[in-house]
């Protein structure tokens, strides 16, 4: 299986509940608080970089193509962690967010130099 098993195995073991402490507070926060979406902003921004900054050294090294979009990969991982997460902390399931991430990491997959 692809994707962080460890945080589908804490979602099952929670029961799929509590999400994700930054997608809560975004929800809650970003249409009521400009300094808070400012600070969320920077939050989801320091959780993006280590992901394109793992994806820019395997494009260094040679091992991802050169027509890889990595900050859209980057954004894409994070965007399908984050509604997998949503969706299975709704569907008590954390079947969504191993589906999600799975097809990310496919999907980055395709970008491997064979």
């Amino acid at each position: 299986m692809h994707g962080d098993a460890n945080a589908a195995v804490r979602q099952d073991a929670a029961g799929c509940r509590g999400g994700c402490e930054i997608g809560s507070l975004a929800s809650e926060l970003a249409d009521r608080d400009q300094s808070a979406r400012a600070g969320l902003v920077a939050a989801f921004d320091r959780w993006e970089e280590p992901i394109r900054s793992g994806l820019s050294r395997m494009r260094a090294r040679g091992e991802l193509r050169d027509d890889a979009d990595i900050s859209a990969l980057a954004t894409t991982l994070l965007a399908a962690v984050q509604g997998g997460m949503l969706l299975s902390q709704v569907r008590r399931s954390s079947t969504a967010y191993r589906q999600a991430v799975s097809a990310v990491i496919d999907h980055i997959e395709s970008y491997l130099v064979r």
